[in-house]
C-alpha cells in the first residue's frame, strides 16, 4: 500500500535499467530498435529511452534551445475503471492529487511555485488515461520534478478538502452540462448498456458523495493506491539539460514512485450488436443545428498504426475530389460539409468509424437518400478502393508532413508524448501518425468489413427531432428507433447519384527547394505601387523550411461602419469556403492551407509548402467572385443566423470575452441587428458587393518565409489581374480602439441562454506605453495565482476564474474574470471588488526578491525561442495589424519589463485596482439560474444597449 497520510520517504536510487542510443531519422521504417525513438529529420534534439527498475518508462528529451523545462506523467487508467458507485471518481482524484502531499502540505504551494518560476500545470481525464503536466524555468525544474513526482508517492488527499473539490468538479461539471458534444458523447455510451464506457465521465456533487457501503475519501484513498502504480506509468521529460543530467533528475524523482505490479487496466467486454447496432438516435441539442452522423463501432485496432487501415478507409469516405459523395452532395446543395474520421480506442476496446455531416434544409428533407449514398459508397470501395495509388499518395503527404515536423510548445509536446507512449511503444511514440510502412488491403478490408448495418448508428441531430427521454447529468433529449430491414435492403440498389473513387491529387509537392534573399532586419516592402503594397519577410529563424503564409488583405473600412457590408462579407467568406473546399481538401493533403476571411474587407491566406503555392493561389483568386446561386445564397444566411445564435450555447466565460473584444474596438453589432440584417439581403446584393469590394480597395500582401522577389512579383501580377482596371484607391484603415478615459467605465450587459454567470472586470492604467504593460506582465501570474486560490480552491465559487493583464493598443489594464454557478452577478461583482483590496495587501507585502523573482520569470517568458514559423511570425502580424512598422514592439515590452521595479508595480496596481476614477470595462453576462437577480452598478457606468452606436461616437485612440 502506498503510504498517502504519512511523513516518509521512499528510497530513490535504483540501478541502472537501460537507455537509449542513437536516434532513427526515417519516418517508414520496417521496424525500430529497442530503445531508439524515430524522430523527424527536421529534429535535432536528442532522446533517451529509459525503464527503471520500478518499471515506469520514461521518455527524454535534451534540447539545448530550450528556455524551460517541462515533465508530463500519465496513469493508465480513467473513466473505464470509475467504481460504480463514485461515478467521477478517476477525474476527482485528478483534481484531489494538486492538494498537497507530505513533502509539500501546503495546498497553494504548488500553484504558487509554478507563478513564481514562470511555470504552468495542467491535468486531464478521459477514458483510459488520466495526464499530469508542468512547464517551469529552466532553473527550477529539479525542485518542480521534485514537487510534480511527489503526487504519485505521497499526496495527502486531506479529508478536509473532499467537499472542496467536489465543488470545484461540480462546477466544471456544470460548465459543460448544456454542450451538445458532452451530451452526445454521454449518450453514445449509454446505449452501449453495461459495457465500462457507460460511465459518468466528469462526476458531479450527486454521483460523487457518501454512499451507503460506499465512502468518498475511502474510495478515493482505495482507487489511488489500486491503479497510481509506477508500472503503468509513462512520463515525457524535455530540458535544456544534456541527456545524462537528465537521466539523473528522472532517476532522482521518480525511481521511488511505488510499483504494486499491477495488470494493465484492460476492458474485455463485448458490445452486443443486436442490441446496439440498426439503430437511428434523434437528439435534440442545445445549440440550433442540422446534423448527420454515421457512426461505425469498429473494433480498436491500435495496434495497426504501422499500416493506417483507419486512415486509408476515413481518407477515400471524406474525399471532396469531384465524383465523390461529398462533392456530390454538396453540389446539389444539400450537405455544407462531410468530414471522415476514426478514433480507434473511442469505448476503451471499441473504436468507431465516422462521418460528420452538416445539412442544408434541403438535406434535412432526405436524410435517408443522404444515408443511401454514402453506405452504396461504402460499397464501391470495398469493391473498388482498396488500390496502392491511395497508398502512395497518402504516404507522400505523411512522409512529407514528418521530413519538416516543426517543434510545438514543451508542454503540449511532453503531454502528448506522455499520451502515446500509452498507446505506441515508445520509439514509435513521436512517429506513429505519420508511420505508413505498407500497403495492407487486409487490414484495410478489415476495416471495411465493419462497415455494416450491424454496427451502424445514425445519428439525426436538430432542434426539430422527435424525443421521449432525457439524459441525465446533461442537457439532451433524444429517441431511439430501429432503422427498419426495408431502408437497410434500399443501401444495397443503384445509387441515385453517380459516384466515383477520388481522382489523384495535383498539388503534392515536388521540390523542397529553399529560396535565397538577402539579409532583412525587419520586414519591408518590396513592391509598392498605387494601391498594391507587398511585405515580405523570410523567417530568420527557419529559413531551411520549405514553407510560408502568404496574406492578400483587400482592405475596405466599409465592414467597421456599414452593418450591411458586414454581413455581406461573412456571407461571401462562408459560400467562397464552401466553393474551395475540395480545394482545400487538396491542398491540405499536399502540405498547405486556404482561407477566406472578412477582415476589414477581405483577406485571403494560403500557406503551407511553398512549391506548389502559386497554383494554388492561381486557383484561390479565380474563385473569389463568383455567381451567387439563390439557393445557396439561403442557405448561407441560415447558417449565419444559426452560428451566431449558437454563440448564446458557449461557454458564458467564452462569451465574456468575445463580448469584451468587439466592446473595445470598432465594427461591432448587435446580434438582433445582424440577423434581421443577413434575413433582408439577397443574393443579387451579395455580387453587387463583390463588385464593389473588389472595385474599391487597398491591396495589402505579406510574404513571410519560403519567397523570394521573383515569387512575389509573380503573385503580386496575379493579384493585379484579378482586380477590375478601374479600381479604386481606397485608403487603408483598421479598425480602432476606445481611448480609456478617467471616471468612465464602460459596461456591457446580456442575459444569457445557459445557467451560469460570466464576469470579465478590467481598469486601464490612464497613460499609455510600454511601462504600465510591464507592471502587468509581471504581476499577471501572481495575481492570477491568487485569484485561483482563494476563489476557486478555498470558496469553491467557480472552475474557470483567473486574473489578466489586458493591452488596448497603447493602453494596458489589469482585470479579473470568472464563470461562476453560485453566485449572481451583483454579488460576483462585491466578491471581486473585497479580493482587490484582500490582494493589494498581499502585493504591499511582497519583498524586493519575491518581485525580482517574478520579473525573471515573466523575461524568460518573454525571450522564449519561437519554436516554430508560426509562433515567430505572431508578433510581426500583431505589429503589422496595429501599423507599428517598426516591428519592435515585443523587444520595448522586454525592456520595459527590464527596467521595472516593485514601486513601480505596486504603483500600477493602484492606479489600476485601486483607483476609483480608473477607466474601466465591465462584461456582466447573467445565466438563466440568476435571471431574477440584478447587475452590477459600476461608479461612473456607461451600459452599451447598442454596440454600433456606442462605437459611432466612442472616443477613439
Amino acid at each position: 500500500m502506498k503510504k498517502l497520510l504519512l511523513a516518509s520517504a521512499i528510497s530513490s536510487a535504483l540501478l541502472l535499467a537501460g537507455c537509449g542510443q542513437t536516434v532513427t531519422e526515417t519516418p517508414n521504417v520496417q521496424s525500430a530498435v529497442a530503445g531508439e525513438v524515430i524522430k523527424s529529420p527536421n529534429d535535432e534534439r536528442d532522446y533517451r529511452v529509459l525503464k527503471l527498475d520500478n518499471n515506469i518508462e520514461i521518455m527524454l528529451v535534451s534540447d539545448p534551445e530550450v528556455d524551460k523545462s517541462a515533465a508530463s506523467l500519465s496513469v493508465g487508467v480513467g473513466l473505464l475503471q470509475d467504481p460504480k458507485s463514485q461515478q467521477g471518481m478517476a477525474h476527482y482524484l485528478e483534481h484531489m492529487l494538486f492538494l498537497g502531499t507530505e513533502k509539500y502540505p501546503d495546498t497553494n504551494g504548488y500553484s504558487e511555485f509554478m507563478s513564481n518560476n514562470g511555470g504552468s500545470q495542467n491535468a486531464y481525464t478521459w477514458l483510459d488515461i488520466t495526464n499530469y503536466m508542468f512547464k517551469v524555468n529552466n532553473d527550477a525544474y529539479d525542485e518542480g520534478l521534485d514537487r510534480f513526482s511527489d503526487f504519485f508517492k505521497a499526496p495527502k488527499l486531506y479529508p478536509e478538502y473532499v467537499d472542496k473539490e467536489r465543488n470545484a468538479v461540480n462546477a466544471e461539471w456544470s460548465m459543460r452540462r448544456e454542450m451538445d458534444f458532452f451530451g452526445q458523447f454521454k449518450l453514445g455510451r449509454l446505449l452501449l448498456g453495461s459495457h465500462p464506457s457507460n460511465r459518468f465521465l466528469i462526476g458531479n456533487l450527486e454521483s460523487l458523495s457518501d454512499k451507503e457501503n460506499s465512502q468518498l475519501h475511502q474510495e478515493t484513498v482505495d482507487f489511488y493506491n489500486r491503479f497510481y502504480s509506477s508500472n503503468i506509468m509513462k512520463v515525457a521529460m524535455i530540458s535544456n539539460r544534456s541527456l545524462d543530467e537528465m537521466e539523473a533528475l528522472a532517476r532522482k524523482h521518480f525511481a521511488s514512485i511505488e510499483d504494486d505490479g499491477i495488470d494493465e487496466p484492460e476492458v474485455t467486454a463485448q458490445i452486443n450488436f443486436d442490441d446496439v447496432g440498426k439503430k437511428r438516435i434523434h437528439y435534440v441539442p442545445n445549440e440550433d443545428v442540422k446534423q448527420l452522423k454515421l457512426e461505425f463501432i469498429i473494433n480498436n485496432n491500435q495496434d495497426r498504426f504501422k499500416v493506417k487501415p483507419n486512415r486509408y478507409v476515413s481518407y477515400l469516405l471524406g474525399s471532396e475530389m469531384p465524383g465523390t459523395p461529398a462533392q456530390q452532395l454538396k453540389e446539389a446543395g444539400l450537405i455544407a460539409s462531410l468530414n471522415a474520421s476514426a478514433q480507434p480506442n473511442f469505448y476503451g476496446n471499441y473504436g468507431v468509424m465516422r462521418l460528420d455531416i452538416e445539412l442544408t434544409d434541403s438535406g434535412m428533407q432526405q436524410r435517408e437518400e443522404i444515408v443511401a449514398l454514402i453506405m452504396q459508397y461504402i460499397d464501391k470501395v470495398r469493391a473498388e478502393g482498396v488500390d496502392e495509388k491511395y497508398f502512395n499518395e497518402i504516404k507522400t503527404s505523411l512522409t512529407n508532413q514528418f521530413r519538416f515536423l516543426e517543434k510545438g510548445d514543451e508542454f503540449g509536446y511532453v503531454s502528448n508524448l506522455a499520451e502515446a507512449m500509452q498507446n505506441y511503444p515508445a520509439e514509435y511514440a513521436i512517429s506513429a501518425p505519420y508511420e505508413y510502412q505498407e500497403f495492407n488491403p487486409e487490414a484495410i478490408r478489415s476495416v471495411l468489413s465493419q462497415l455494416t448495418p450491424e454496427r451502424l448508428r445514425v445519428w439525426y441531430i436538430s432542434q426539430d427531432e422527435p424525443h421521449d427521454s432525457e439524459l441525465d447529468y446533461y442537457d439532451g433529449k433524444y429517441k431511439v428507433t430501429d432503422i427498419t430491414a426495408g431502408e437497410i435492403a434500399s443501401w444495397k440498389e443503384e445509387p441515385k447519384m453517380a459516384i466515383n473513387l477520388p481522382k489523384v491529387n495535383t498539388l503534392l509537392p515536388e521540390s523542397f527547394e529553399v529560396k535565397k534573399n538577402d539579409a532583412f532586419e525587419k520586414p519591408q516592402v518590396v513592391i509598392d505601387e498605387q494601391g498594391l503594397q507587398v511585405w515580405q519577410y523570410p523567417s530568420q529563424l527557419y529559413g531551411d523550411q520549405p514553407r510560408g503564409i502568404f496574406n492578400v488583405q483587400i482592405n475596405n473600412p466599409a465592414t467597421l461602419h456599414d452593418i450591411k457590408a458586414n454581413v455581406l462579407g461573412a456571407l461571401w467568406k462562408d459560400l467562397y469556403n464552401m466553393n474551395v473546399s475540395a480545394l482545400d481538401t487538396e491542398a491540405n493533403i499536399a502540405g498547405m492551407n486556404l482561407s477566406l476571411n472578412d477582415t476589414t474587407g477581405m483577406t485571403l491566406t494560403v500557406s503551407g509548402f511553398t512549391d506548389k503555392q502559386p497554383q494554388l493561389l492561381e486557383r484561390a483568386i479565380e474563385g473569389l467572385s463568383f455567381e451567387v446561386d439563390p439557393q445557396a445564397f439561403k442557405q448561407a444566411v441560415d447558417r449565419y443566423v444559426r452560428a451566431l445564435k449558437n454563440k448564446g450555447q458557449q461557454f458564458p466565460i467564452y462569451q465574456s470575452f468575445d463580448a469584451y473584444g468587439q466592446l473595445i474596438r470598432e465594427g461591432g453589432f448587435e446580434q438582433s441587428d445582424l440577423i434581421n440584417t443577413a434575413q433582408s439581403l439577397s443574393n443579387e446584393e451579395l455580387e453587387a458587393y463583390m463588385d464593389t469590394l473588389l472595385g474599391n480597395n487597398f491591396i495589402r500582401v505579406f510574404a513571410f518565409g519560403n519567397y523570394d522577389k521573383s515569387d512575389l512579383t509573380e503573385a503580386a501580377e496575379r493579384v493585379r489581374a484579378s482586380l477590375p482596371n478601374d479600381r479604386n484607391i481606397t485608403d487603408f484603415e483598421t479598425a480602432k480602439f476606445w481611448k480609456p478615459q478617467s471616471n468612465k467605465a464602460i459596461v456591457l450587459r446580456k442575459d444569457l441562454d445557459v445557467a451560469d454567470v460570466a464576469i470579465v472586470d478590467a481598469h486601464i492604467h490612464p497613460e499609455p506605453g510600454f511601462k504600465a504593460q510591464a507592471a502587468g506582465t509581471v504581476l499577471q501570474s501572481h495575481f492570477r495565482t491568487a485569484a485561483f486560490d482563494t476563489l476557486r480552491t478555498e470558496e469553491q465559487l467557480a472552475y474557470a476564474v483567473g486574473a489578466f493583464a489586458p493591452s488596448l493598443d497603447h493602453y494596458a489594464g489589469f482585470g479579473l474574470y470568472i464563470q461562476t454557478p453560485v453566485k449572481s452577478v451583483a454579488d460576483m461583482q462585491a466578491r471581486f471588488d473585497k479580493f482587490k483590496d484582500e490582494y493589494w495587501t498581499q502585493l504591499e507585502k511582497m519583498t524586493e526578491d519575491e518581485f525580482a523573482q517574478l520579473k525573471q520569470s515573466a523575461l524568460v517568458t518573454l525571450k522564449e525561442t519561437p519554436k516554430n514559423m508560426r509562433e515567430e511570425v505572431a508578433p510581426i502580424l500583431s505589429d503589422l495589424a496595429l501599423e507599428r512598422y517598426d516591428f519592435d514592439s515585443k523587444e520595448q515590452l522586454i525592456n520595459a519589463v527590464e527596467n521595472t521595479t516593485l514601486a513601480a508595480a505596486k504603483a500600477f496596481y493602484k492606479d489600476t485596482l485601486m483607483n476609483p476614477d480608473s477607466a474601466r470595462i465591465s462584461v456582466q453576462l447573467r445565466g438563466k439560474k440568476f435571471a431574477d437577480e440584478p447587475y452590477a452598478d459600476l461608479p461612473n457606468q456607461t451600459v452599451v444597449e447598442d454596440l454600433a452606436e456606442f462605437h459611432q461616437t466612442m472616443e477613439t485612440q
